[in-house]
């Protein structure tokens, strides 16, 4: 009964194991790019000017999504900027969408 159930976890954890392999090797990468995409930043630390070069050095690509609403100017509109190194960072405006409060008109 205990050998039994101790050879089910000890299979279990075999199964697992090259799944955890290659999400440690997926967060080794992670690092090391977050580390390389600092090294960039640290030399670039009194940009006055945005130039090609920079977005080039910066940037890999810019997404933009069509919008929630067609035709609408207040519709929210999706836009994900995938940087070198990192990829594409979750920021504040995208997790939470704005909301726009209608103003009340005065009869």
């Amino acid at each position: 009964m205990l050998s039994a159930s101790y050879t089910d976890e000890q299979a279990k954890l075999t199964e697992a194991l090259p799944q955890r392999e290659s999400e440690i090797q997926r967060l080794k990468e992670t690092v090391s790019n977050t580390v390389a995409f600092l090294d960039k930043a640290k030399r670039y630390t009194d940009i006055q000017e945005l130039t090609p070069e920079l977005l080039r050095l910066f940037i890999q690509k810019i997404v933009v999504h069509e919008k929630e609403v067609k035709w609408s100017k207040h519709a929210p509109q999706t836009v994900e900027i995938h940087y070198a190194d990192i990829g594409c960072m979750e920021n504040r405006q995208t997790a939470e969408p704005e909301q726009h409060n209608e103003i009340p008109k005065v009869s």
